[in-house]
Formats: structure tokens, C-alpha cells, sequence
């Protein structure tokens, strides 16, 4: 493992220096914090700078029932050991109430989640607890408006342990700042299908249910064509979820430190099948993989695994100046 993995959430260039910490003892109802999203909904589209504002929860407990609920949801087999995208689920509300606060320069509603990025880098286990840092990261260009960034910390005993990296899209942003937002992760016509997975019509209900993420475009019909969908969608980071289980091992804690990668795509309607794309390993460190339709010919995301072995994957964050996708909407 390597040693110069960051230290403090604030380490590297590209990582807000925050001026104001504010310290999260009692989590917000998923109502509440979605009352507060509703009421963002009159900022201006316009391009600002990120607040130097950070959310931190101490003393975070990986709770053994609540990851078994989650694996069992998302497909994790038993035993499953704690799955790399836990704490982005635990560091959810932290986010909500980042991306909520009168600080914060952009809407909520709307907003499309583009690509996550999770550095591991020790194993994680059941009744661990955490400390939980939350702020924003660097901001880039898209053609559709503003990208921004919103950087988890997670530390263990106050050793850095996780690192997760969050892309938002706010549309209808003119004059974006920040370099040009580019995708990293391209076609690969060397895949092959793997398995096809059903998507039940209440699987955005089951995934809300243990992640807390309520959103409307993820629960119901009626809900769904409010904001301008068809059918409900499901979680983008249930799609990610479900496609490290198939890449992982049963037990994720003997993957070692990994550099997680996924950019969504399309969303996935709700009820239908997806299939599992996959490629032989470039090398035994690294692996490839996409989620598709039914007919394996829209990608609904790209994802990459790979095993952290040098100071380059530890370093915090180069990923969102670099590289990014585009998508419709699915935190």
C-alpha cells in the first residue's frame, strides 16, 4: 500500500482549502433535505466560484445490517466484507447538505450526476467508524453548462481510507468555468457480454429505502414524469454497485486498495432488463466493464477497476480536470 496517500481532505492542488467547517451531529430527514433541494430552485444559472464551505460527521459507524440490506440490494454475495461504494451512501446527506445550502452557487433540481471516482486504499470493515469530510472540488467546462465536483474524505483512526469524487452537471450554465470537461472512459469493442440483469419496477424504491436518496425520478411513474421521465429511473450508483459485485470478489475485502472509475451514460428505465459487459483483464490489476440495454447497444455506463499500486492513484484528485461524460440525471 502505498505510503504518501493524502492526509487531510484539503491535500493537493485541486481540493478547496474550506474556511468554515461545520460539524453534522444529527442527520436531516430525507424530507427535510429534499424540502431544502425544492427551495434552490430559484438560483440563478450562472457561473461561480464553489463556497470554501465543508460538512464533517465524526464517529460513523459500518453498521453489519445495513451493509447486508445494501449487498443484498445491490448484488453483492455473502460474505461481502464492506463494498467500496458504502460511504458514499453514509456521506450522502453531507452532500444534500452542501449542494442545499445558501452558500452553494446552483440549484439541485435538475441536476445530472455525470461520474463517480472512489479510491480505497485499506480494507474496510463491519463495525469500523469514520470520520466523514465533505466539500467541493474543482469545477469544469461542460457544453451544457457547469460541471463541479463534490470531494468525500473518509478517515479511519485519522488515516485517510477513502476517497470518493463526485460530478454534478448544472445545465443552462453559460460562460462555465474551469478547464473542458473531457471523458476518460471510452467505447471498448473488445467486451463481451457477461450476464442480463432484471431492473423491477419498485428496485428504485428498495435502493431508496437503504441509501436514503428519495428522489421522485427514482420512486414512481406519476413522480418520475413530473421531472420529464418516462418511467422511473434507477440510482446511478445502484448501477454502479451492481456492476462491482459482478467484478469484485465475494468477499470485496480481499480486493486490496482499488481506483474505481465509473461515467454514467444513459439512465436505466424502470421495469426492464440491462446487460453486463466485460473485458479480459488488461493485466490482473485492471478490468473494464460496461452496464447496456436489453439489445447490448446503449451504454448506460463505463466503469474501470483497478488496484492502486503507486503514488499517482493516491494523490487526490487529477480526475475531474481531466476526464468526464455526459448523461440525464440519476444521483
Amino acid at each position: 500500500m502505498p505510503n504518501d496517500r493524502p492526509r487531510d481532505p484539503s491535500d493537493g492542488p485541486n481540493i478547496a482549502v474550506a474556511t468554515q467547517v461545520r460539524q453534522v451531529t444529527y442527520l436531516p430527514s430525507p424530507l427535510h433535505l429534499y424540502l431544502r433541494a425544492l427551495m434552490t430552485s430559484r438560483k440563478p444559472a450562472r457561473a461561480q466560484p464553489m463556497p470554501p464551505l465543508a460538512f464533517e460527521r465524526r464517529n460513523v459507524p459500518l453498521d453489519g445490517d445495513d451493509i447486508a440490506r445494501y449487498a443484498r440490494v445491490c448484488g453483492f454475495a455473502q460474505p461481502t466484507g464492506v463494498p467500496p461504494t458504502w460511504p458514499h451512501l453514509l456521506a450522502f446527506p453531507l452532500h444534500m447538505l452542501l449542494m442545499t445550502d445558501r452558500a452553494f452557487p446552483f440549484a439541485m433540481l435538475g441536476m445530472v450526476h455525470l461520474a463517480n471516482r472512489i479510491r480505497q486504499f485499506a480494507t474496510l470493515n463491519v463495525a469500523d467508524r469514520l470520520t466523514l469530510d465533505v466539500r467541493c472540488g474543482p469545477l469544469s467546462a461542460h457544453d451544457k453548462g457547469q460541471v463541479f465536483t463534490v470531494v468525500t474524505t473518509a478517515r479511519r483512526d485519522d488515516i485517510v481510507v477513502w476517497i470518493g469524487e463526485s460530478l454534478y452537471l448544472r445545465t443552462g450554465v453559460r460562460d462555465a468555468l474551469g478547464t473542458p470537461y473531457q471523458a476518460q472512459l471510452s467505447a471498448d469493442p473488445s467486451l463481451t457480454k457477461a450476464a442480463t440483469w432484471p431492473v423491477p419496477a419498485d428496485l428504485g424504491r428498495q435502493y431508496a429505502r437503504i441509501s436514503g436518496d428519495y428522489n421522485p425520478i427514482h420512486l414512481w411513474p406519476l413522480t418520475a414524469k413530473l421531472f420529464g421521465f418516462a418511467r422511473p429511473i434507477i440510482h446511478g450508483m445502484w448501477s454502479f454497485a451492481r456492476t462491482l459485485a459482478a467484478v469484485l470478489p465475494d468477499d470485496v475485502s480481499a480486493s486490496g486498495p482499488a481506483d474505481l472509475l465509473v461515467e454514467f451514460k444513459t439512465p436505466v428505465l424502470l421495469p426492464g432488463d440491462v446487460t453486463f459487459w466485460r473485458g479480459a483483464p488488461v493485466q490482473p490489476s485492471m478490468q473494464h466493464f460496461e452496464l447496456r440495454d436489453a439489445a447490448g447497444t446503449v451504454p448506460h455506463l463505463r466503469g474501470r477497476w483497478q488496484t492502486i499500486g503507486g503514488a499517482s492513484s493516491a494523490q487526490p484528485s487529477s480526475y475531474s480536470s481531466s476526464s468526464q461524460t455526459h448523461l440525464p440525471d440519476q444521483p
